[in-house]
């Protein structure tokens, strides 16, 4: 071959591949642009937080705590199984 060819099958290579590069390029756009209006966008809602109220006075009580096998008491109103001392 002489050198003119190799630069001409050079070139037709290159750009295959660039077709091809774009292609898979084009084909992976998930931009979702379906309208066709040039990217505009409605300005985004606002979102109102509310905190939850409540409507009477939460009631405490008092629980006794029973530890089997001789453990020490966990606050709170739970067991410890085993006579371990509680707690993380």
């Amino acid at each position: 071959m002489d050198t003119r060819t190799r630069w001409i099958v050079g070139i037709l290579i290159a750009l295959v591949i660039g077709l091809g590069v774009a292609l898979i390029i084009v084909a992976a756009d998930d931009s979702g642009d379906d309208s066709g209006s040039g990217g505009t966008t409605s300005s985004p809602r606002t979102a109102t937080l509310t905190e939850p109220t409540t409507t009477r006075e939460p009631t405490t009580t008092s629980s006794t705590t029973t530890t089997p096998n001789g453990g020490s008491g966990v606050p709170g109103g739970t067991t410890t199984p085993g006579g371990g001392s509680g707690g993380l």
